[in-house]
């Protein structure tokens, strides 16, 4: 029992600490609940936004396969142009990525999975704070 109890202990110690996202988006501290059916419950909410976030990144990992194929394509015909011409192929492959599209994306698609986490999370009776990481001249 002594054990349950120290564990228990040692899990809510751990989930008082701040979690700050590292999505870019805004930023939580994380308090858990003090109940260890609230613990178990903040676990379930986790394991929800890491499979998520694994979707996110499964995504994001597509998109750029995508863009690279499309890229090769790209660089090939440019390839072929300068060879035609006589000229040097002074380009690379990576030369023709535009990423930007995937990246925002997968933006979007982290930050989703934070609001749910946050809604499941208060569920559990943890509680869930803002945290502003702007500094100066912030944005209104």
């Amino acid at each position: 029992m002594r054990k349950i109890f120290l564990f228990v202990m040692c899990v809510l110690a751990i989930s008082a600490c701040a979690e700050p996202t590292s999505t870019g988006g805004p930023a939580y501290t994380y308090v858990a609940p003090h109940t260890p059916g609230g613990v178990l419950c903040i676990d379930e909410c986790r394991e929800s936004h890491d499979f998520c976030r694994k979707s996110c990144a499964l995504d994001y990992h597509s998109c750029v396969s995508d863009v690279q194929a499309v890229a090769q394509k790209k660089y090939e015909i440019y390839a072929r142009q300068q060879y035609e011409a006589r000229l040097p192929a002074d380009k690379m492959p990576s030369e023709f990525e535009d990423t930007h599209k995937c990246a925002d994306s997968n933006q979007r698609c982290v930050t989703g999975c934070d609001t749910p986490y946050n809604s499941c999370y208060s569920s559990c009776g943890g509680t869930v704070n803002a945290v502003s990481s702007c500094i100066f001249s912030c944005p209104e």
